[in-house]
């Protein structure tokens, strides 16, 4: 019989324990347990949670808004203290931001991390009622009655839902139209500690405090609340997410214990899906659909910092999912942003026109907004922080000339600012937005570069020089942490190097060379590599990076190159644009993370 060797051309690693450099498709000797292990790609499309990061303060009882990885938590309590703090998540880390400007628990929340409201809460049981604009609380008109345990639905600070609540418990639902709260119809059935999802004229509540414990939901048509299918599961003080035709349920309390258990709503019925990793109430939950949500905080106990990413149900994890089209195929353009705000830029179009098309992505399709000044496609791009603060650089006129230009994008329009020190284009880049960028390498009209410019909001400077010059590479990160990774130097080259605020260091590098890849990644310690060319040509190839390693993972559904830039985090990215073998393409796909499962081989 033939050996492993033999058949799969490498011998079987020995190795105490799970193997630190594996990979999907891994086979190795486990030494301490005296068995043979094997890694698997971890592809589902069933509903699964997955780590992210904790806050930097343990908490229950807390509210928040948005999904993933933009997301704002705020209150709460742990014992006896009680928080005003605010916290915003990145799909990476959370930074602690300005406070509410009153400290309560069990209040509602609602909207995006840029755009939220905060209801209600004790102690004591209070009204107050105040607005985040992504960087301040300010105090708003009350409810109209003093509330705990309230919860909320709403797309933003300008329209909401308050529902239920205590003391009573009571049905009353108030609405928000941005300026006061007006008192509407209440639920058919009283009830605090509910999850909520949806927006001011389409809402879903469902579970809550009573005796026996509710699993009763109720739908909300803008104007009446009207009973629909029941929970599986009865509790009280669950997350919820989603809008009122695909809903979230996660976490809670049944009566006797903290529950684990998520329930996935389509419109009609609930269905048992993907557990949380830790069962808990009071945590702050929300996010735009029933495929992508956020659990943050609660009581397990003991209290929790724990955040948990949902990727739901029809949503791949490890993979790659289409997403809504481009307005036009085109290639080379800009691209910032988020899975779910993105913003692509300029480019050259399948009749080889060059554009000033700007386009903005929310999650779901594609919209034109205000053109740039100038056309140019090749440009460099910085934006994590969503589609409303990006900066372009760089990059091609339809003339063919290398440029220096750049713009800087507020969420409406284009701006001509300080030019870069080197006109260049297909180079990498870094960076939150139009305050903070990093551009590295490119080409300067024929010569590759290694140089490196840092722009802090008003000028750029010239700042250490990558160890390679190349062209055609990629990039992710931030101003003072990025990754700078393959790219024509010549030849194609898998190089990558760690940018720590200061210098680049030579890393581990890619699996395979590459140029005119794109990427997505918040700063250096974890991101994801796809698509470019010389691979040989045109590749569907993905890499997923650790901060230390490379590791291949699910391809593209279509191999392409020419994308530039890319958008998104390591879990959750997005690809768009650029040009397949034969020809150009205005097709999104959406990365959902990639997740791995090492099992023992018993055969």
């Amino acid at each position: 019989m033939a050996t492993y060797k033999e058949k799969v051309g490498t011998s079987v690693i020995n190795f105490a324990g799970n193997y630190p450099a594996v990979v999907d498709g891994q086979l190795w000797y486990d030494s301490t347990n005296k068995d043979f292990k094997y890694q698997y790609p971890n592809v589902t499309t069933s509903g699964s949670w997955r780590t992210g990061a904790s806050l930097n303060t343990a908490r229950t009882n807390i509210a928040g808004a948005g999904t993933i990885p933009a997301f704002v938590a705020f209150g709460g309590q742990s014992g006896a203290t009680v928080y005003a703090q605010t916290e915003l998540y990145n799909g990476s880390s959370w930074t602690e931001v300005n406070d509410l400007n009153t400290g309560r628990y069990a209040l509602g929340g609602n909207g995006t991390y840029t755009s939220a409201l905060a209801f209600g809460g004790t102690p004591p049981a209070t009204a107050a009622t105040e607005l985040w604009n992504g960087t301040n609380w300010t105090n708003v008109n009350s409810m109209n009655t003093a509330r705990a345990y309230v919860d909320g639905a709403g797309a933003d600070n300008t329209s909401a839902l308050a529902i239920g609540g205590d003391p009573a418990p009571s049905g009353q639902t108030e609405l928000w139209n941005g300026t006061n709260w007006t008192e509407v119809n209440d639920l058919t059935t009283a009830r605090a500690q509910m999850g909520a999802a949806g927006i001011a004229t389409a809402a879903l509540a469902f579970g809550g405090y009573g005796s026996p414990m509710p699993a009763l939901t109720e739908s909300w048509n803008g104007s009446n609340w009207t009973e629909v299918g029941d929970l599986n599961t009865a509790r009280s003080d669950p997350g919820g997410a989603g809008t009122n035709t695909a809903a979230l349920a996660f976490g809670g309390y049944n009566g006797t214990a903290r529950v684990a258990v998520t329930e996935v709503w389509n419109g009609t019925n609930w269905t048992e899906d993907g557990d949380l990793s830790t069962a808990r109430n009071g945590l702050a939950g929300d996010g735009d659909t029933n495929t992508s949500a956020l659990a943050v905080g609660g009581e397990g106990p003991p209290v929790t910092a724990a955040t948990e990413e949902f990727t739901g149900a029809g949503q791949p994890i490890g993979a790659w999912a289409t997403g809504g089209s481009l307005n036009g195929a085109k290639q080379q353009m800009g691209q910032t942003g988020l899975q779910t705000a993105a913003l692509a830029f300029g480019g050259e179009t399948s009749t080889a026109v060059t554009v000033t098309e700007t386009e903005a992505y929310n999650g779901t399709s594609w919209t034109e907004v205000n053109d740039m000044n100038n056309a140019f496609y090749r440009m460099g791009g910085a934006g994590i922080s969503g589609n409303t603060s990006v900066l372009s650089f760089g990059g091609r006129n339809s003339g063919n000339t290398v440029q220096n230009n750049t713009e800087s994008w507020n969420g409406t329009n284009w701006t001509a600012v300080n030019t870069m020190g080197t006109a260049r284009d297909i180079m990498g880049d870094a960076g939150t937005g139009n305050t903070s960028a990093l551009a590295f390498g490119g080409d300067s009209g024929g010569s590759q570069q290694a140089v490196t410019e840092l722009y802090n909001g008003t000028n750029w400077a010239e700042v250490s020089d990558l160890n390679d010059s190349r062209s055609d590479l990629t990039g992710f990160g931030i101003a003072t942490s990025a990754i700078a990774a393959g790219g024509f130097s010549p030849p194609n080259t898998a190089n990558t190097e760690l940018w720590n605020g200061s210098n680049w260091t030579e890393v581990n590098n890619m699996n395979t060379a590459r140029q005119e890849m794109s990427s997505a990644g918040v700063d250096s310690t974890a991101g994801v590599i796809f698509g470019g060319d010389g691979a040989p040509g045109r590749t569907a190839k993905t890499e997923t990076w650790n901060g230390t390693n490379w590791a291949e993972v699910a391809d593209l559904s279509t191999a392409r190159a020419y994308m530039n830039g890319g958008a998104g985090t390591s879990t959750a990215g997005l690809a768009f644009g650029g040009e397949t073998a034969t020809a150009r393409t205005a097709a999104t796909e959406e990365w959902s993370g990639s997740t791995t499962v090492i099992k023992t081989l018993t055969d």
